[in-house]
Order: C-alpha cells, then structure tokens, then sequence
C-alpha cells in the first residue's frame, strides 16, 4: 500500500438488524480526490463518520501510514483525527459567530497559538477561498456558495492532511454546483499532500472533479476507476446509476 494512502479492509458496519457496510474494501490514493457514489442510504455518511473517528466499525480494518484506526484507543484515535477536516453538507458554521471566528473556532480548541499567529493562519485559510475581505460578516450575510467556502476554509486551517466532503452540491442549483465543484478541485490543487474524499450521488459534479471513483451498493464497493472508466463500463449497476435509468438491478 502507498505509505499516507487510506486503505479500508473488509470494513463492516450494522446497527441493530440492518446491516448497512457488508465488508467494504478500497484504497484511498495520497494527493487525489476520490469520491465514493452511490444512492442515497447505501452508507457513504456512515462510512465517512467511521473514517473520522465518530463511530467505531463492528470488524474490519482502517490502515493508515501503517497503524490500524480500529485498535487505537480513544486517546490515540482523537489525535488520528486531527489529520482529518470535514466539510459538512450544509456547511454547519456558527450562527452567532463571524466568519472570521468560525474559521478560529478550530484552532482556539485544540491548539495554543498566540493570537498574531492566530490571525494569521485564518487569514491564510480565509484568502485561500477568496473570503479574506469577508471574515468579519457574520454566516447569514454570505450566499451559499460563500458559506461552502468558509466551510473548506475552516477544514483547512489546521493543515489536514485528509479533507473529507459530505454531499458538498446537494440541494444546489446547476450554478452553484459547479462553483463547489471548483472550489474542490482548485482546494486539492492548491494543496500540496492532501488527500481528499467526496461522498456524493451528483455524477456530472463526480466526473468533474474526481481522480478516482468508487460505487458503494449493497454494503460493498462494487467498482472502482477513474472517470473514463465509468464513462466506459459495463456494469450494469454503475451504468444504471450513472444515466438514471428505472429499469436495472437497482430497485426503487
């Protein structure tokens, strides 16, 4: 395995009777964009939420840089999880703080950095999504598409090495979606070493931004390749998945 890649192995998950990660296997390449497809309730959030460290796995295994997530303990896992930012769907910022101090937020909880230093590195996130000028506005005062980017700002911050997205375009129109959709690519473009996950079910955001793509159906990853492969395939999950189609072994 690539040394910094993410590796899931036989990764599974239930909760009571329902059993929502079958034994999940995929690797997660260093300094790419991946981005795991499927319908919705197939388990991609669960699936993002095990890899941050929120919810443990009932078997399986999470390699990292050649440690194990799943037998860290809770101490060792939370310093794991400073390697991660997470950029939440609705993009989750502090109501009653400015930008600026939503991106703080972050920092002020889990490191001790004098307040020029502070400013600095907000600053830096901040110009790195173009909101520099905008830090002092409180979140209800930005469109949509700024609030996203203060999300990745906020992710950002703490210099992660692994940046994870859940459903980044939903409920967005065209527009606004292909504005996220650069956002990612330029954010993972800008930033030397990081390794980034999507979790989405928008295929032309997917094939625009993605490395490397893999389809979560039934518990399990069914397919993994780049865009042209997906284009190209003949599975006949991923092919019904991917033009939208009623008729196909995915059932309504």
């Amino acid at each position: 395995m690539d040394d910094g890649a993410i590796q899931l192995v036989d990764l599974k998950k239930r909760f009571g009777a329902q059993e929502v990660l079958r034994g999940v296997n995929l690797e997660i390449p260093r300094g790419k964009i991946t981005v795991v497809i499927g319908r919705s309730g197939t388990g991609k959030s669960v699936l993002l939420k095990i890899l941050m460290g929120l919810l443990r796995p009932d078997s399986g295994n999470i390699l990292l840089g050649g440690q194990d997530m799943t037998k860290l303990g809770d101490s060792a896992l939370l310093k794991m999880r400073n390697r991660f930012g997470m950029v939440f769907q609705n993009a989750a910022l502090f109501d009653s703080m400015t930008i600026y101090e939503n991106i703080a937020f972050p920092l002020r909880e889990h490191e001790r950095l004098k307040e020029k230093e502070l400013k600095a590195r907000v600053d830096a996130a901040l110009a790195s999504v173009g909101l520099l000028e905008h830090g002092h506005k409180d979140p209800h005062q930005l469109s949509g598409g700024m609030r996203k980017r203060a999300a990745v700002a906020r992710a950002l911050v703490r210099k992660p090495e692994f940046l994870l997205y859940d459903e980044p375009t939903t409920g967005l129109d065209p527009i606004m979606t292909a504005h996220v959709d650069e956002l990612i690519r330029g954010t993972q473009d800008s930033t030397p070493g990081l390794t980034s996950l999507v979790i989405s079910h928008d295929m032309q955001a997917t094939l625009h931004i993605a490395d490397k793509i893999a389809m979560l159906f039934e518990g399990q990853v069914i397919f993994e390749g780049t865009p042209d492969d997906v284009r190209t395939t003949d599975n006949p999950v991923v092919r019904q998945f991917v033009e939208g189609r009623l008729e196909g072994p995915i059932k309504v």
